[in-house]
């Protein structure tokens, strides 16, 4: 008689187990979990949310403050000579875009792919040919000077 209790806690005990670690155990078996993504390239790639970010600032201006002029881009071709290293000479028909007081950086040379040989030696003789001219009597002669001194090919 003395093991009819104790059977019928210890049987108590395995049935409140039961009915609080069963229904995690079977929707777990039930259920699988997601997968994890082990590939990426630029078909699946799913960017996260952004964090710590935070909304522009708008400016305002004052209503009073004279407005820019609209600059004329003008687009010029010329043909620059380069000596490497060996000694062998290249030409190379450089592209720039200017407003009459300064060159635009980023189109020198844009007429060759960015990165390539021709590109690079093309930025190196376009910088050496702003040097010769170079000339502080003319506005742009100025542009010029402005160019060599500052354009870093």
């Amino acid at each position: 008689m003395e093991s009819w209790p104790l059977t019928i806690r210890i049987a108590g005990i395995i049935l409140l187990w039961f009915l609080s670690v069963a229904p995690g155990l079977s929707a777990s078996v039930n259920e699988s979990a997601p997968r994890r993504q082990t590939e990426f390239n630029d078909r699946n790639y799913q960017p996260s949310r952004q964090i710590n970010t935070a909304a522009p600032l708008h400016r305002t201006t004052r209503s009073g403050a004279p407005s820019r002029e609209r600059r004329i881009i003008q687009s010029q071709q010329e043909t620059v000579r380069w000596i490497d290293a060996r000694g062998a000479e290249e030409k190379y028909d450089m592209y720039y875009e200017h407003d009459g007081s300064q060159v635009t950086f980023a189109s020198v040379c844009s007429n060759y792919r960015s990165g390539s040989i021709d590109y690079r030696n093309c930025r190196k003789a376009a910088r050496q040919w702003f040097g010769t001219r170079c000339n502080t009597a003319s506005s742009v002669g100025r542009m010029f000077c402005q160019a060599s001194n500052a354009f870093r090919p």
